[in-house]
């Protein structure tokens, strides 16, 4: 721990995280880029990092740069950040706590359950205009949007085992350590109303995926993953429910490029009645995960367990 690191202003403990953060999201894709450079030649690389994919390699060689990206700007970040702040990394970033099977089943069936009101924040985000000055934003989510859709498309085992570690199980670990663990735990470490700190910490999740037409959804969802570490103190249910809503994308993809489900259910317009259902069962998830909460105290590197129920360390 550097000495007088925790006394800094939150402001300024905020800036340095971002300001890493920054510094890593662009040297770890770099050096994986230069780690592949001399197989792949200077301008076909360039041409699968922008998403252009000729063969099934040019996919794995752009998860190898997407997931060094991922866990350099998000995990490493979290990692050090924590390391300057206390010897304590596992407890500051709550991975030390693991949650009841119970939160875990209610956390998942929620993520589930939420599909179609997900999918419902989407068409109502599409529906706002955006100024003609950020119509890049739009133009940026779009080509994300073909890269990931090239990327899951076909019917190899190996790519969609690929894809699920890259595309659900890195993000999942990489950014809940980054948002949840060291944004979020450190914006209630300082006694922020929770609420705030829950919706300003999904907000900047949302903003963090670039994604215009889902900045609603994401930010519903990113506060959502945020409400399962406070009522937990837990970094691994937000974790696990990350990975849920990650992998079920991806899995559903594979199971109809296979030809196993007739319909691209991503692609499929949910009727109205689905989309209360689907609110209905999220709302109760919420009051049930409320009930079960645990009290945490997230003082920093010891948030000490008040109700042992549900709950095993």
């Amino acid at each position: 721990m550097i000495p007088g690191f925790r006394n800094l202003p939150l402001s300024a403990r905020l800036l340095l995280m971002g300001a890493m953060f920054l510094f890593n999201y662009l040297l770890f894709p770099t050096v994986a880029a230069l780690f592949v450079l001399p197989f792949y030649g200077m301008d076909k690389l360039t041409g699968v990092l922008n998403g252009k994919f000729v063969t099934e390699t040019d996919k794995y060689i752009f998860l190898f740069v997407q997931g060094a990206a991922s866990l350099g700007a998000f995990g490493f970040t979290s990692l050090l950040m924590s390391q300057l702040e206390t010897r304590f990394v596992v407890k500051r970033l709550a991975l030390g706590i693991r949650p009841g099977l119970k939160l875990i089943l209610i956390a998942v069936f929620s993520i589930i359950a939420a599909q179609a009101f997900i999918q419902f924040l989407v068409e109502i985000n599409q529906k706002i205009p955006l100024p003609t000055a950020l119509n890049f934003l739009a133009e940026q989510g779009k080509h994300e949007e073909e890269i990931m859709q090239a990327l899951m498309k076909g019917s190899s085992f190996k790519l969609f085992l690929c894809n699920s570690v890259v595309l659900a199980m890195v993000p999942a670990i990489g950014e809940e350590l980054f948002f949840r663990g060291l944004i979020l735990g450190e914006l209630l470490k300082a006694r922020i109303s929770p609420i705030v700190a829950i919706l300003v910490t999904g907000f900047l999740f949302s903003i963090a995926h670039a994604e215009y037409d889902n900045v609603l959804a994401i930010w519903v969802l990113g506060s959502f993953l945020g409400y399962l570490y406070y009522v937990s103190g837990s970094l691994w249910l937000s974790v696990i429910a990350h990975f849920t809503n990650n992998f079920l994308l991806i899995l559903l993809k594979y199971l109809y490029n296979i030809g196993f489900i007739k319909a691209d259910i991503a692609e499929a317009d949910m009727p109205l009645y689905a989309t209360l259902v689907s609110i209905v069962l999220f709302l109760l998830c919420l009051f049930a995960l409320n009930k079960w909460r645990r009290p945490v105290d997230f003082e920093l590197g010891d948030p000490e367990l008040i109700n042992e129920e549900n709950y095993s360390e």
